[in-house]
């Protein structure tokens, strides 16, 4: 099969990058015909921010761009992970003119929120799902506290609707979760070409757990649930050690909270490889986001050393967590209900131990690359269920200015 990834990459790369880095090697490594070309979030502090957010609904010189691509790669399916803002809605109208297949991988709400986390003022916010246009998404300046910002997110989706983009022209959305399925079919989306296929990582083999602290790993900002953490952290206090890996607009408050209690240890950021060391010797991660996050990867890093998670309840995430099998979860938002959580599952070490045993299972049911390519190449057959393997890898890249 030949599959091409077409990808606006984002500013800071992050997990949704990550995750789609392994998924091109992934198909690679197993025989599949990987093509790439992708554009530049960087080009946008150079450019006119009004002529960025004009082409974030429609980039004519992206769609004649994808056009050349596709002619050169002569892909089975163009499979897409953000267009946003730069490559535009344009590039799935280019590769229907040329018959090609499409696919786009949805792991976050950006097509039914404009700020594409369901989060405002601290609380779950569906204000904009359904709408064609997302109004208060504008209103409240939600992507970037910035009207014209948020205006390009919302018009781009609302121009999505009356073009017959999301129904003509795409063939297929791969969402990464139930709920971020939900969201889309709340949003007016087809429920018959939405699959669920979650993200996966590598096997990083079983740790020891043996390290006696809690880990936390990701941005240190208000929806990933710090201040509740580090509230959480001034009752639990010595009793048991909690690192911190991250950074984000929270780090003074994570620093400051560190400086009083000796309990917590600020580590900045670090590799991945050491992360998963750390990993590796935690006796459990701490999730406490409290935005509906479409996926936790640092839940699935956790299960593959076989670690557990004690998580605050969202409904994503509870389909991710079971509860006293893998980890436990307690209320979100609530540092009282987090510290009682963490100084149970700390007291028994025969339960912790289960959970181990437990969370590396999950691990292996789930979130395994052979299981991920099974389900990739069940969705991508359904849209060209007469590919055939190719045998060339390349890349095709561009900076993303016009």
């Amino acid at each position: 099969m030949r599959i091409l990834f077409v990808h606006n990459r984002y500013l800071y790369r992050g997990g949704e990058d990550e995750s789609r880095g392994l998924e091109m090697k992934m198909l690679q490594d197993r025989g599949e015909n990987v093509f790439e070309y992708h554009v530049e979030n960087g080009a946008i502090s150079r450019a006119d921010i009004i002529t960025i957010g004009l082409g974030s609904v429609w980039n004519q010189s992206q769609y004649r761009r994808v056009q050349d691509v596709i002619r050169q790669t002569r892909p089975d399916v163009m499979k897409v992970d953000n267009f946003f803002p730069i490559l535009s809605l344009s590039i799935f109208e280019a590769a229907k003119s040329l018959g090609v297949s499409t696919v786009l991988s949805v792991r976050n709400y950006r097509l039914v929120c404009p700020s594409a986390t369901l989060f405002r003022d601290g609380e779950y916010c569906v204000s904009c799902v359904g709408r064609k246009l997302a109004i208060p998404g504008i209103v409240h300046k939600c992507y970037r506290n910035s009207y014209l910002q948020s205006a390009s997110s919302a018009v781009s989706n609302a121009y999505g609707h009356t073009r017959g983009v999301w129904d003509d022209l795409i063939d297929q959305y791969i969402a990464v979760s139930g709920f971020v399925k939900k969201q889309l079919v709340d949003g007016g989306f087809s429920s018959s070409k939405i699959s669920v296929k979650p993200n996966f990582i590598h096997d990083t083999q079983v740790g020891q757990g043996l390290g006696g602290y809690a880990l936390y790993v990701g941005r240190l900002s208000e929806e990933k649930g710090i201040r509740t953490l580090m509230s959480a952290w001034s009752k639990i206090g010595a009793a048991v050690p909690l690192k911190v890996i991250g950074e984000g607009p929270l780090q003074a408050l994570v620093e400051a909270s560190a400086a009083q209690n000796e309990s917590i240890d600020y580590l900045g950021r670090k590799r991945l490889d050491e992360v998963l060391d750390y990993l590796a010797s935690a006796s459990f991660l701490i999730f406490p986001a409290e935005w509906p996050e479409p996926f936790g990867r640092a839940i699935i890093e956790a299960y593959s050393k076989g670690t557990p998670v004690v998580a605050a309840e969202t409904t994503p995430i509870r389909d991710m967590i079971d509860d006293g099998q893998t980890g436990l979860l307690f209320r979100a938002g609530d540092p009282v209900d987090c510290a009682d959580k963490v100084l149970s599952l700390s007291a028994h070490s025969a339960t912790l131990s289960q959970m181990r045993i437990n969370a590396r299972q999950r691990y292996l049911k789930d979130y395994t690359e052979d299981r991920n390519y099974k389900l990739m190449v069940e969705i991508l057959q359904k849209v060209c269920p007469h590919a055939t393997p190719a045998d060339s890898v390349g890349t095709v890249s561009e900076s993303g200015r016009d």
